[in-house]
């Protein structure tokens, strides 16, 4: 009876889980001495993975718009504006190029020939200055003729006198005519001025040289390409943001934007910069329910690369103002 009682008392006794664990984790300690590997044992708050801590742009009224795509505001491919033949490409890849500098041109003697022709054109008034005194002639022919006849009617017919009337009213319209003629002739200087533009190429904003596609001597078409322009003083970063959020999202908000570059850990994704929402889409996607937003940041430092990723916070509720100068 006393051995019945004393198995029942033992069996009613919680058993502890200690022992098991450590049980366990022995036995896995052994296990990974076998076959070579390490066992990390994680708490709650340990990253998963190889996940690395990112900065955080926190912010208690900001919206947090992650994987946004940055891209170049001042960019342009820099074409020919017509047919011809390049006469020089003045800059190479990585040149740094100042707005109006020239930076291509095609031969152009004969529009240059043009243009000196039309300039001298343009700057004679012969035929101004001989309306002007035949017309004092014609002018004073008239008035003769009608003092005669004030002291003697029969000193010359009527048909006379209207003759020289006529003559004295065409030396006006010469002057005129004349006058319109120069006028034309200045039109044509500048024509052939607009002509002679379009032999030469230059930039349209200060920038550095990305892409050479053509060189000298090679012939080109009206509108292909010579050289890519790219300022990255500035940039745009873009992003989507859920529907929801639209409406706390005014342009003009203020921005401040991270590098979040995947696979790599750098210092320069630890910099903020600050930059104003300039567009809030119309639209929404028709599959995701989220609007294109973009901002215009700063980017002084070139830190901030086209085409690689950021993350954008927000400032939500600020009131709407225009980002641009």
């Amino acid at each position: 009876m006393s051995r019945s009682l004393s198995f029942r008392s033992l069996s009613n006794r919680p058993l502890s889980l200690r022992p098991l664990v450590g049980l366990a984790l022995g036995l896995a300690v052994a296990a990974a001495g076998l076959s070579g590997r390490a066992i990390t044992v994680l708490g709650d708050d340990a990253p998963a993975g190889d996940a690395k801590p990112r900065p955080t742009a926190s912010s208690t009224s900001g919206l947090l718009v992650p994987r946004c795509r940055i891209k170049l505001i001042d960019e342009a491919t820099i074409a020919a504006g017509r047919t011809g033949v390049l006469a020089d490409v003045l800059f190479r890849e990585g040149d740094v190029v100042k707005k109006d500098q020239l930076v291509a041109r095609l031969v152009d003697d004969v529009a240059s020939a043009a243009l000196d022709v039309a300039t001298k054109e343009a700057s004679n008034d012969i035929e101004i200055r001989y309306a002007g005194k035949a017309a004092e002639v014609a002018q004073a022919e008239h008035e003769a003729y009608v003092e005669a006849n004030r002291r003697n009617a029969k000193t010359y017919p009527a048909i006379e006198v209207q003759k020289m009337k006529l003559a004295a009213e065409r030396g006006v319209l010469q002057i005129e005519q004349a006058q319109h003629q120069f006028d034309i002739a200045k039109m044509k200087k500048n024509e052939a001025a607009a002509t002679l533009k379009l032999f030469r190429v230059d930039a349209p904003f200060e920038a550095t040289v990305t892409r050479v596609y053509k060189v000298k001597g090679e012939a080109v078409r009206e509108g292909d390409p010579i050289l890519e322009l790219s300022n990255t003083s500035r940039v745009k970063v873009e992003g989507a943001i859920p529907i929801q959020d639209v409406f706390s999202v005014k342009p003009g908000a203020s921005v401040s934007v991270q590098l979040d570059l995947p696979d790599v850990d750098l210092p320069e994704e630890q910099q903020m910069f600050a930059g104003k929402i300039v567009f809030v889409d119309v639209k929404a996607q028709p599959v995701t329910n989220d609007v294109r937003v973009w901002a215009e940041v700063d980017n002084s430092a070139n830190v901030l690369r086209a085409g690689a990723t950021a993350r954008m916070t927000i400032q939500r509720g600020e009131p709407a103002k225009t980002a641009r100068k």
